[in-house]
């Protein structure tokens, strides 16, 4: 006779095996073949965490019959990944969702041997090049070069060309052929976009708006648990490569697998940003881009491209915000008639309603964090400013400050330091502006300033420097001094610009430039922020 325990043991299998079943697979479509470019995808299915989320999750590699945009719009695969093409699709009209951001700095170059003396995009005319990525064109439009200056062909993949010389540059990731070209000894030349103007987002994991609307909780677990892999994987970079040699069997040796990890962590950049981090200011400029290239005819499709996570919360307490309305509205009755029945109880009223409101006007405008104005503030009074720069004639510079270090001291000592570090930002900047400028809070570890009334850009270079250096202070925090260092950006109205989105755009543009490409001394950051 079986006895209970084993009837029990078997009824748990069964209901497992029942559970594994009715889990449906959902695949990843990747754009290349398996290697370190997408280790957060196999540190996430390795490790369990599709698992622990619920997802049987199936990582595609790339094949003539599998690619991305086409195997998720035919829904072969529910998620990809892809480049900038993606937002190009999406503003033809492929309702398409950029969920996360892999890498905040786009891996495509341009390669060309040393020898033939190609030293900017310029030396390419009337050369054949092959091309396989939007960034590339849009490099050539920003030097002014047209297509029918160089002889495009399409992409063969096969870095020998450039070897053998058929063409005169190559498109490639910065993490793959140039490892092949230093093994044999061949001297090369890199024209990366981002040196020209062009800072796109690469490797964004991708769905549907139809994936997004049937199973929002599976497309927020996806994304979670693919992150959550990312994060690992760069904490844990030969691990993944023991794996992808072990079980999948790339054809690369450990040696070029070390040398891709090492050279996607800084296009990544995970001490600095959040993983998956999407800036639509950012979008919005590649965006631009594309218009201005006549790859298409305008932006208005940008709409509901960014993947909001909290989406399906708000939706789901949208009731509750319906029962407050409905209790603010009977409130604001119930004073009506209090004023109608006494005088006295009127003049009380009104007095403590204009207090409220004087409160919530101040709630309004300032960040209660740093008592700077809000970035709503800051839109405003802006407008307010250009519009008197236009009507006078005369210079607006926009600042965009990011601060560097901050995430380390959030996530090492709490919110609370972090605080502590913004109030001395906040402090920092009010005491250095005139009372005719304006410092804002722009969200997170981001300020902007707007100086009213520049006449050259001379007179802020000194004033930017003795902010960074005073924002560079120590900051005094349960005995211990925490630092802070920012990088800055500056546009100028109407120079770079005629709206705020335009130059705060440029201004942030400025910034990561600095950010990521100056390494020079403070004074040398500043005059990089203004003169670029």
């Amino acid at each position: 006779m079986i006895s209970i325990r084993v009837r029990l043991a078997f009824c748990v299998s069964l209901l497992g095996s029942f559970s594994s079943i009715s889990a449906e697979p959902v695949h990843i479509q990747l754009p290349w073949h398996h290697q370190f470019q997408f280790a957060g995808y196999y540190a996430a299915l390795e490790k369990g965490f599709y698992r622990k989320a619920g997802l049987d999750v199936i990582i595609d590699a790339i094949s003539p019959e599998k690619k991305p945009l086409p195997q998720v719009l035919q829904g072969h695969a529910q998620y990809g990944v892809a480049n900038s093409e993606l937002l190009l699709e999406r503003l033809r009209g492929a309702r398409l969702v950029a969920l996360a951001a892999i890498f905040q700095h786009s891996p495509s170059v341009l390669l060309a041997r040393k020898e033939a003396g190609i030293l900017s995009p310029h030396d390419l005319a009337g050369k054949a090049i092959m091309v396989s990525d939007q960034a590339i064109l849009a490099m050539m439009h920003n030097e002014g070069i047209k297509r029918a200056d160089i002889h495009v062909i399409p992409n063969s993949y096969d870095i020998q060309d450039l070897i053998d010389g058929k063409i005169a540059a190559f498109n490639s990731y910065l993490s793959n052929e140039p490892y092949y070209l230093s093994q044999q000894g061949i001297d090369y030349t890199v024209l990366n976009p981002l040196n020209y103007g062009v800072d796109f987002y690469s490797d964004i994991l991708f769905s549907t708006e139809d994936e997004i609307k049937k199973h929002s909780d599976r497309v927020k677990a996806l994304r979670d648990a693919s992150l959550e892999g990312w994060r690992y994987a760069m904490d844990h970079p030969r691990e993944v490569i023991d794996l992808l040699v072990d079980k999948y069997k790339v054809s690369k040796s450990r040696a070029q697998l070390e040398f891709e990890a090492n050279a996607i962590r800084p296009l990544i950049a995970p001490d600095l940003v959040e993983l998956g981090h999407m800036n639509p200011w950012r979008w919005r400029r590649m965006a631009s881009t594309f218009v201005q290239t006549n790859m298409v005819e305008n932006d208005h499709a940008l709409e509901g491209f960014l993947y909001d996570p909290d989406f399906k919360v708000d939706k789901e307490r949208l009731w509750l915000y319906s029962e407050i309305f409905l209790a603010l509205a009977i409130v604001a009755v119930f004073v009506i008639v209090v004023l109608f029945v006494s005088y006295r109880t009127a003049r009380r009223e009104i007095r403590l309603r204009l207090a409220a409101e004087q409160e919530i006007k101040k709630i309004a405008y300032r960040d209660t964090l740093t008592g700077l104005d809000n970035r709503h503030h800051l839109f405003l009074l802006a407008d307010q400013f250009l519009k008197m720069a236009q009507r006078e004639r005369y210079k607006v510079a926009v600042c965009f400050i990011d601060l560097n270090q901050f995430k380390n001291i959030n996530d090492t000592l709490g919110h609370k330091a972090g605080d502590n570090v913004l109030i001395h930002v906040g402090n920092t900047l009010r005491s250095f502006i005139r009372q005719s400028d304006v410092a804002a809070r722009f969200g997170g570890d981001e300020f902007v300033l707007l100086l009213n009334h520049v006449k050259n850009k001379e007179d802020i270079t000194e004033m930017l420097l003795e902010i960074q250096q005073a924002i560079c202070q120590p900051v005094n925090y349960q005995n211990k001094q925490l630092y802070v260092s920012a990088s800055m950006g500056v546009a100028f109205y109407p120079d770079d610009g005629t709206d705020i989105d335009a130059l705060i755009d440029m201004a942030d543009s400025k910034m990561y430039h600095v950010k990521f490409e100056d390494k020079e001394s403070l004074d040398s950051q500043v005059k990089n922020a203004v003169y670029e």
